[in-house]
Order: structure tokens, then C-alpha cells, then sequence
């Protein structure tokens, strides 16, 4: 196989405002769906297998778009958003206006070093999606499926374009993944993958 190209897609919006989401399992709000369905709607995208995070706010959509395309969905709970403790399903308005948000700037500036109340570290978090994201690059080569599409979250999606671009976990936040981001990264074989638009269109 010449080349494997992924597709890599954030939830829509979710309900309740701005919250700092992890393993808090909320649904897509209408607007979300929207989001979500604008991303491919009357573009017949050529995705030949669909992988998608556990939670609903990305399983939802995945579940319906595979029935739609008639192609496999495989869901991995590795590429679960970061728990974040005890910030876990809180506003991030009310994070930033509590005693808690100087301890906040610091994990988003360098989450290596700082870890949530109660949450997952930042470089257990990395190794769990990575290793999944290697993983599925070999059995994307191996079942010789040439396009498919990963629904997930925003911390994912940055921990597997930092990878790409060789960036360092204290640049994580200094690209944004808006809610329905698309990212296409193109993958060849022997080589390392590629970063070939971010925030685009099909």
C-alpha cells in the first residue's frame, strides 16, 4: 500500500455551556449535530472504516455514520479524552474564577509537570493515545484500508499532531481544535505521517 490517509474529527458542541470535558459523558447538543453533519454531508467522503472514542459525544455520530456508508465502526477507549479529576464536567468560567485556575494555567502551560486534582497524568495520557494511534496505523496497512475516519476529542487530536509535527507538550494549546475540526494526516508506508490540512473541509 502506497499511502493510508486518516481523518481525524472532534465532537460537536455538548450540552451545558463551556465545560473542561474528559471522561464527563455528555451528549451532542442540536447545534452539535449539526456541526458534525455539515462535515460530510452531500461529500460522499470515500471512508472505507470508522473509529470512534466510547463516549457519546463522538460515538453518536460515528454509530450514524457507519450505518450510513455501510463500513465498519471499531470503538477504542484509548482515544477517550484526558480525565481530569476533580475539574472533570466543571465550566471552565467557573475553573478560571475559583482558587483552582492559577493550578489550571499551570497544566496548560505545562501539563507534563502538572497534573489535575485527582486526574490522569498528561504523559500517561500521551502513551495511551499514541500507542493506540500506532496500533491502528498497522492495521490500517495490514487490512489495506486506505481512508478512514477517527472520531474523538480535542486533547487527542493535539497529543497526535504534536507527534507529528515533533512539537512539545508545553506548545499543546497553541493550536486550536474547534468543535467539528477536521484534520487529515496522510500516512506512508516506511516513512513518517503528515500533517495535510487542519481545521479544513472535505
Amino acid at each position: 500500500m502506497k499511502n493510508i490517509t486518516i481523518d481525524l474529527l472532534r465532537h460537536g458542541d455538548v450540552a451545558n455551556g463551556m465545560k473542561l470535558l474528559g471522561k464527563t459523558d455528555e451528549p451532542l447538543t442540536e447545534l452539535g449535530w449539526q456541526q458534525m453533519r455539515s462535515v460530510s454531508d452531500n461529500k460522499h467522503p470515500s471512508w472505507h472504516k470508522i473509529i470512534s472514542s466510547p463516549l457519546q459525544r463522538c460515538y453518536a455520530f460515528s454509530e450514524e455514520k457507519s450505518n450510513q456508508l455501510s463500513q465498519p465502526l471499531v470503538v477504542d477507549e484509548r482515544f477517550q479524552e484526558m480525565d481530569f479529576g476533580k475539574w472533570d464536567g466543571r465550566l471552565l468560567s467557573e475553573l478560571y474564577n475559583s482558587d483552582e485556575s492559577e493550578k489550571l494555567i499551570q497544566f496548560m502551560q505545562r501539563p507534563s509537570l502538572n497534573t489535575p486534582p485527582q486526574g490522569e497524568r498528561y504523559d500517561d495520557f500521551k502513551d495511551r493515545v499514541l500507542a493506540a494511534w500506532e496500533e491502528l496505523l498497522h492495521s490500517l496497512q495490514k487490512e489495506q484500508v486506505e481512508h478512514c475516519l477517527l472520531v474523538t476529542h480535542g486533547g487527542v487530536i493535539r497529543v497526535i499532531l504534536s507527534y507529528i509535527l515533533g512539537l512539545p507538550s508545553t506548545n499543546l494549546f497553541r493550536f486550536e481544535v474547534p468543535y467539528a475540526c477536521l484534520s487529515r494526516v496522510k500516512h506512508y508506508e516506511g516513512h513518517s505521517s503528515i500533517l495535510s490540512f487542519h481545521g479544513g473541509v472535505l
